[in-house]
C-alpha cells in the first residue's frame, strides 16, 4: 500500500514539472518561465500540505 501511494505521489510530481517545462506551455503562457520561483513555491506547497492531510486521513482512518 505505502509503495503505490509514493509512486503515485512520485508520478504526479515529477508529471507536474514536466508540463511545467514544456515547450507547449512557454508557447500558452511566456509569462510562466518569469515567474518560475513562484509557480514552484505554490506547487510544493500544494504537495506539502496534500501530504499532510493524507497522513492525517490515513491516521484517523487506520
Amino acid at each position: 500500500m505505502y509503495i503505490i501511494v509514493i509512486t503515485l505521489a512520485l508520478i504526479g510530481g515529477v508529471s507536474t514539472l514536466l508540463v511545467g517545462h514544456s515547450q507547449e506551455n512557454k508557447k500558452a503562457n511566456p509569462n510562466y518561465e518569469r515567474k518560475t520561483r513562484a509557480n514552484v513555491t505554490k506547487l510544493t506547497l500544494i504537495y506539502v500540505f496534500s501530504l499532510i492531510a493524507f497522513i492525517v486521513i490515513w491516521m484517523i482512518f487506520k
